[in-house]
């Protein structure tokens, strides 16, 4: 099966986008990086509109984008995506609004907890899609959480690596070091128990040379984050590297799903 490369740089451009946005809500609870987050929330914003616009372009027919939009409600996988994404927008730019005004007392906190929900419900959301008893590789809901756990490295380096750009200091970014590196460890571990669920039956070299000892890699860097500031800039690099690997290898496990893509093409309909 050929990669889908529009829908592949959705689900990991967005889900960095609410993942960046999650790692946002944390730094609200643990009451650091507090001149990073209005930058981090519009990185995170921006992240997930150009996400939402490469799954626009998969689309590609206006008919197929008008079908989606009729259907928002049907709950599908694409509906439930775009539901997911406009959730997480929505909060942020709430967010935004309320960081800025400087008045919301306790509610920048409230929205920070719901910054980490939506966040880490659009990086599962966008991997849930996929899921279907149908193909051998896809029907497990170790495939979302996989994506997700991708997603959080994402976040977290890019959260990390604008509050550094910003001026925060070493020490106050320290207090990020349990949840980076948690982050970091979730990749690899999730994408070892999606193999392990179909039964490792995926491209050798993208699975364990690309999705587990990259996202090993994206582990140290975390751990090495402490000593050396350019350690987030390689971790960042490691984790999309990683996402990458895990979409391709399971666009290249599915089998005979895009038959269906193909009609839709070419009678121009949406076919959900």
């Amino acid at each position: 099966m050929e990669i889908q490369w529009p829908l592949l740089l959705f689900s990991l451009i967005a889900g960095c986008g609410g993942a960046t946005f999650a790692f946002v809500g944390i730094s609200e609870l643990l009451g650091a990086a507090e001149k990073a987050r209005f930058k981090a929330t519009i990185a995170a914003i921006a992240l997930m509109i150009v996400g939402g616009l490469c799954s626009v372009a998969h689309l590609g027919q206006p008919s197929n984008i008008m079908a989606a939009a009729q259907n928002l409600f049907s709950f599908s996988g694409i509906s439930m995506e775009i539901i997911a994404l406009g959730l997480a927008v929505i909060v942020a730019l709430i967010y935004l609004i309320a960081i800025r005004g400087g008045n919301f007392g306790g509610a920048s906190k409230a929205l920070g907890v719901c910054g980490i929900v939506v966040g880490l419900l659009l990086g599962f959301v966008t991997g849930n899609g996929y899921v279907m008893q149908a193909q051998p590789a896809w029907n497990t809901i170790a495939l979302p959480l996989a994506y997700l756990g991708t997603d959080l490295p994402m976040g977290a380096f890019t959260f990390l690596a604008i509050a550094s750009l910003s001026g925060v200091d070493g020490e106050e970014l320290k207090k990020f070091d349990t949840a980076a590196i948690a982050c970091a460890v979730a990749a690899p571990v999730l994408c070892l128990i999606y193999g392990f669920m179909v039964q490792f039956a995926l491209d050798p070299v993208l699975f364990w040379g690309g999705t587990i000892v990259i996202g090993a890699l994206t582990c140290l860097f975390a751990w090495k984050r402490g000593t050396n500031a350019n350690m987030v800039y390689g971790g960042l690099a490691c984790a999309i590297a990683c996402g990458i690997c895990l979409r391709a290898v399971m666009w290249l496990a599915g089998s005979g799903f895009f038959d269906l893509f193909a009609t839709a093409a070419t009678r121009s309909v949406l076919g959900i």
